[in-house]
């Protein structure tokens, strides 16, 4: 497997209980649910293992959030051993993936924003968290950085997405050249996302169309006007919707498997 040019960095993965501090909606479409609380200090589980320090330093980084399967009372939580976790081997354990939108050590904050289309796990935890819940998290594992030694970057995400560019955006590095690529299903789903000079961001409005069930994105991507030089494309997004692009970018425009990231965020169907 070929190597990424974005420096990489895995830690021992852990679990830990925080609260939520705050929910508020970024948009009509994306909630916005802030966790805090000693859990993100150093400590020992009740298992006798060490727990570090939560950490995140790369913008796509991403948490696992533990939820309570409706017939429980509680999460079916793992286990915590040294640096791994013994995960329930239950059909009722409940995980979501979300990324790490903000990561505030000063003031021991950590940012999880959520799509809230479709009726799944997540979009009922997060409509429904409330100051003072409890929440578990697993993660992140592993951060990794902003792409080294390349010309220009195209990224290229749905709403799902949206955490994770956003957080790229603020850390953009000075100089490096880019565009960016939104799908959206309607205009009021847009966020206002300052970024620096030499960083273009255009905006896809799929007019209401499903969620994951157009081509627009990648259809976006194939008709660019491709730059020269040593690229890195990093897309994000349903499953179907942006599977088909990795072929594209190694047949027709010859990039090596170490400048391509394209990662399913979400398969439509799933809650």
């Amino acid at each position: 497997m070929a190597k990424s040019v974005r420096p990489t960095e895995a830690f021992p993965i852990t679990t830990r209980e925080l609260r939520v501090l705050r929910v508020e909606d970024v948009t009509p479409g994306m909630r916005r649910i802030v966790l805090g609380g000693d859990g993100l200090a150093a400590h020992t589980a009740d298992t006798g293992y060490s727990v570090g320090a939560f950490r995140s330093d790369g913008f796509d980084d991403h948490v696992k959030v533990i939820l309570r399967h409706p017939d429980l009372t509680e999460p079916l939580l793992p286990k915590q051993m040294d640096g791994v976790l013994e995960w329930p081997r239950d059909d009722r354990s409940v995980v979501r993936t979300y990324t790490v939108r903000r990561w505030d050590p000063e003031h021991g904050e950590v940012d999880v924003d959520v799509v809230t289309h479709g009726d799944g796990p997540g979009v009922r935890w997060a409509v429904t968290a409330r100051p003072g819940d409890a929440v578990h998290i697993a993660g992140p594992r592993r951060s990794s950085g902003h792409p080294r030694d390349v010309d220009w970057v195209l990224v290229a995400g749905d709403e799902t997405a949206l955490p994770a560019i956003a957080r790229w955006l603020e850390e953009w590095p000075d100089g490096q050249r880019g565009r960016v690529l939104i799908e959206v299903s309607s205009e009021d789903r847009r966020q206002d996302l300052p970024h620096p000079p030499g960083v273009d961001v255009t905006w896809i409005d799929s007019a209401g169309t499903d969620p994951g069930a157009t081509t627009l994105l990648a259809d976006a991507v194939r008709n660019l006007e491709w730059w020269d030089g040593t690229g890195f494309v990093w897309v994000a997004g349903e499953a179907g919707a942006v599977a088909p692009l990795r072929r594209w970018l190694r047949d027709e425009r010859d990039l090596r498997d170490e400048q391509v990231q394209i990662t399913a965020y979400w398969h439509r169907g799933d809650g």
